[in-house]
């Protein structure tokens, strides 16, 4: 027996009702991951449910909805995969992430059998409203935990950002010329992970102006940070030379302020205005979102 369709007031505010969920369900996330890092990409995509009521074709099995179906599985695994390895080599929020993992892989199990059943039977609007359902609560999930990944990578470069502010304050004490080369050493040493983690941050941000500040900042502390031996060397001569010692916390002042642009830059929460959009849609989002298009509109 067809399942009744209802009225046409009564569907359109539940239809509105779901848009507005949706809406509110909306996330815009900071960070395009690369996945050869381990990381994921930013989910972008929610559910859209279709404006159309259950639709009056011949009930039956959908052999496209299954093959879909296991498309979502398998994206989910994937996608699990790489939130697993982010936990495990987090060193920040840990305990956090895993819960997060654990939720993803539940809310994953609810959209599997929820997705099988509605592909069994994808003229069930009841079917159909709990994979909606289901969707959008794995999406919730998945963005919560790439959030979470955001947050542990800022936190991480900051973490990196003191090491080198120590690092440059015991340049700039260094006492003798084998003291300042000791001392630049094991600040070159840093420099080198603050560049890595910084660049991956760079190509997370969203907003192109916060790219290009980052970019302007690290190239400002690279430059600054060679003159920065030279400059210290000349003061360790000449100390009783004022221009050595204005030219010395000249360029020290200027690896600070770079130091301090890296630092605003990577705390910067991209625009969610619709100009601006998103960078990608993940295996996940893209799987999710092809089997709305393909059932939802039917």
């Amino acid at each position: 027996m067809n399942e009744s369709t209802p009225g046409p007031r009564r569907q359109a505010q539940s239809e509105k009702n779901m848009r507005g969920e949706e809406e509110q369900a909306e996330i815009s996330l900071r960070h395009a991951a690369n996945m050869k890092e381990g990381r994921a990409t930013g989910v972008t995509t929610l559910v859209n449910t279709s404006n159309k009521g259950p639709s009056s074709k011949k009930k039956g099995r959908s052999k496209k909805a299954h093959v879909l179906a296991v498309s979502v599985e398998q994206a989910t695994q994937n996608f699990l995969e790489k939130g697993e390895q982010i936990a495990k080599d987090s060193q920040d929020l840990k305990e956090e992430l895993i819960a997060a993992v654990e939720d993803v892989r539940k809310q994953g199990d609810t959209m599997r059998v929820a997705s099988s059943e509605f592909a069994d039977d994808p003229c069930s609007s009841v079917k159909r409203g709990t994979m909606v359902r289901a969707a959008r609560a794995l999406l919730s999930a998945v963005t919560r935990l790439l959030i979470l990944a955001d947050m542990a990578d800022v936190m991480r470069l900051l973490a990196h950002l003191k090491i080198v502010e120590e690092a440059l304050e015991a340049v700039k004490n260094a006492t003798n010329e084998q003291d300042l080369a000791n001392r630049f050493k094991e600040f070159g040493k840093e420099m080198v992970k603050l560049n890595y983690v910084a660049a991956r941050r760079q190509q997370e941000l969203k907003d192109p102006q916060c790219r290009d500040e980052m970019a302007a900042a690290r190239g400002a502390l690279k430059k600054n940070a060679t003159m920065l031996y030279t400059a210290s060397q000349a003061f360790l001569r000449h100390p009783d030379v004022a221009a050595t010692r204005a030219n010395r916390d000249y360029v020290f002042k200027q690896v600070q302020e770079a130091i301090g642009g890296i630092s605003s830059s990577a705390q910067a929460t991209s625009p969610t205005d619709e100009k601006h959009g998103h960078a990608g849609i993940g295996e996940l989002a893209a799987a999710l979102n092809e089997f709305d298009v393909t059932h939802f509109n039917m």
